[in-house]
């Protein structure tokens, strides 16, 4: 992965952004597969004005910076495929700034490719995805809140990536402002000076730092400076070079995310003014479709609202809307995504914006087979590869190339790769009539923070100088190294911010890491009891309360034992633990005689379980994937415990999880 059109660039672009024979040469890519068509990789249009006021401000990206903000789902938040198309795009225009990232971790999730978080002290989350959102969430989807005053955290890129140049030392803290927010302090990495963030002065969505260098790590810790301060929400670090020229590409994107999503950002239209995109992608789409039918008015009001809603906070922006990939979703070719293709075209000739036919560039009808014979894809046939993101980012790149090259050489009033292909001829008063289902949806305005800013409900977040590190070894793989320390691979993918199973010898991995709920609220609470009995031999019976976070590893760390012993104590099989049970652990004498600790929760259901693991009864809307995310396992044990051939599930089916 490392190297990969990240490497040797430059801080500005050296050519004139709008010569055609330096843009030509600039077109690349790193291989050719016969099922792509690449001929006809270009942007379309039904009138020149959807496209011409973002080509006119491309042709000035040596004089001004030029925005392009990228919002999608899982595949935009890994950032793979859009951080090759803004690697190449500011290759040849210039560095404009690496654009909106954000501390995933303190919010329960993974970053992306090319850089993570570590997170100190309390912090909750809130994501669009979410029904109801209980916090505030702008442009980026995501948010997270602290009461704890001792709270931080840091962004650490990968330096073999490229992503921090020289020139990028303007930073942009989106935060909610007010007198009882706190302050921040923001430092570069090897730096010993910090920079004040003021967070309560003024109306602007944002505070702004210049840092006295660039650095591949930025460290934010809040900064009480009054006692009325009582909370500090973030929702984004937004990195911008000095220079008012190249490229910015902001790339946002949240795991199942759709165009319903936006309805649940109260902050969108405040930010949307102040970081003025040139360019907006609206790279989404399949996560309102896939699970069943097809409903066009649904899809089709929810794109017009969401193109509306931003129209009204960016008037001067040019609108693009890819369509989606062919996918499979549980071994089932999902043949929407040809009707959403046919909708997209028809939605960019009534709103006049800018089409991206993805769908049929990227192959068509079932060509995800295609990608996956090739390497390109992941096992589900729904998300790619590094190597299937990389032909996709480049695939992007280049569509607006071809297409601005075409504007500098005949300026066609349209262009219509695949003008032919479908007849869209009435097809408006077909599609209307096919359901009154209409996105119905209000968007959020209000501020909301004064329902929970007295909050201290949170994950207790440590850094991970306090966790346990191990050092890869060659013949090493993440499945023997999960199973040496009592933790599962998704928690080493997790911990590291790894996108793949891959790992070096030589590399250090994180594979050990407490974090304790702290879910403390005013209504029902409950207690829960570690006791600790002598025994004979002299060691201590602890009976012990599995908390949300744990793991074998973690637990053994704490009384000194070994995850071997803990499963042999108590009968496990698998290093599969349940928040909510218990295990007796015989401890040395160095563990405290009685420790009470008073959690607060809302009451849980619990599982059944017996001594060959939990029963679960299968519920609608549920898949393998998202049991296996529940019980901290995974998709092929689930199938092998229960002799499963296929992913196919029925609602009532019981699944033994061992």
């Amino acid at each position: 992965m490392a190297g990969i059109l990240f490497c040797g660039f430059t801080s500005h672009a050296q050519k004139n952004p709008a010569d055609t024979n330096y843009l030509k040469q600039s077109i690349k890519y790193s291989e050719f597969f016969n099922f792509l068509q690449y001929d006809k990789n270009m942007l379309e249009w039904y009138q020149i004005d959807a496209i011409a006021p973002f080509f006119e401000k491309l042709k000035k990206a040596n004089k001004e910076k030029v925005v392009i903000l990228h919002i999608g789902d899982s595949h935009i938040q890994s950032d793979i495929g859009t951080g090759v198309t803004r690697a190449m795009l500011q290759q040849i225009f210039g560095f404009g700034g690496r654009g909106m990232v954000f501390p995933y971790q303190a919010a329960g999730t993974h970053s992306a490719f090319d850089y993570f978080a570590q997170a100190n002290g309390v912090w909750s989350g809130s994501k669009n995805v979410e029904l109801k959102p209980k916090m505030n969430i702008g442009v980026s989807g995501i948010t997270v809140f602290t009461t704890d005053s001792t709270a931080g955290f840091k962004l650490i890129f990968r330096k073999h990536y490229y992503s921090i140049q020289p020139d990028f030392k303007r930073i942009r803290i989106y935060c909610h402002k007010g007198k009882e927010s706190f302050d921040a302090k923001i430092k570069a990495g090897g730096s010993s000076t910090w920079v004040d963030a003021d967070c309560h002065s003024d109306t602007l969505p944002y505070v702004e730092v210049i840092l006295p260098k660039a650095s591949d790590t930025l460290t934010l810790v809040v900064n009480r400076t009054s006692p009325e301060q009582k909370y500090f929400e973030c929702y984004g670090v937004e990195i911008q070079s000095m220079a008012n020229s190249g490229i910015q590409y902001i790339s946002v994107g949240i795991n199942g995310a759709g165009y319903h999503s936006f309805f649940n950002q109260n902050l969108t239209s405040t930010q949307l003014k102040t970081i003025k995109p040139d360019l907006v992608i609206f790279d989404l789409g399949v996560n309102d479709f896939f699970r069943g039918t097809f409903n066009y008015q649904y899809i089709m009001s929810s794109i017009n609202k969401a193109i509306a809603l931003f129209r009204q906070s960016a008037p001067d922006a040019v609108f693009m809307l890819p369509n989606a990939q062919d996918i499979y979703y549980r071994g089932r070719n999902i043949t929407n995504c040809k009707d959403y293709s046919t909708l997209t075209r028809l939605l960019s000739k009534e709103q006049n914006v800018v089409l991206y036919d993805y769908y049929n560039i990227s192959g068509g009808p079932r060509s995800m087979l295609n990608w996956a014979k090739n390497g390109l894809s992941q096992r589900d046939r729904c998300h790619l590869s590094y190597k299937g993101y990389k032909v996709k980012g480049e695939l992007y790149c280049n569509a607006i190339l071809n297409s601005y090259i075409a504007y500098l050489s005949r300026r066609p009033d349209s262009l219509l790769v695949f003008n032919d292909a479908i007849d869209t001829t009435n097809f408006g008063k077909w599609v209307i009539n096919k359901s009154t289902y209409y996105n119905r949806q209000e968007v959020a305005a209000s501020d909301k923070i004064d329902n929970y800013k007295n909050q201290t409900s949170g994950t207790q977040y440590t850094s991970t100088g306090t966790g346990q590190y191990y050092i890869v070894r060659s013949g090493d793989n993440l499945s023997s190294i999960a199973k040496r320390y009592g933790v599962t691979v998704a928690d080493l993918q997790r911990w590291n911010n790894l996108t793949t199973t891959r790992i070096n010898a030589g590399q250090k991995l994180l594979v050990s890491k407490t974090a304790v709920k702290n879910t403390t609220t005013q209504n029902t609470t409950t207690t829960q009891n570690t006791t600790t009995q002598q025994t004979g031999s002299g060691s201590k019976k602890v009976v012990y309360t599995i908390k949300s976070g744990d793991n074998l590893g973690s637990i053994a760390a704490k009384y000194k034992v070994t995850v071997d012993e803990i499963k042999k104590w108590n009968g496990l099989t698998s290093n599969n633990i349940v928040a909510g049970k218990t295990l007796v652990i015989y401890a040395s004498g160095t563990v405290a005689k009685t420790s009470t600790q008073t959690t607060t929760t809302q009451q849980t259901n619990q599982t059944q379980s017996n001594k060959l693991g939990t029963v679960h009864i299968v519920k609608s809307g549920e898949s393998l994937w998202s049991i296996a995310k529940k019980y901290n396992t995974t998709v092929e044990k689930i199938k092998k415990d229960n002799k499963l051939t296929s992913d196919n599930l029925s609602v009532g089916q019981k699944l033994s999880i061992k």
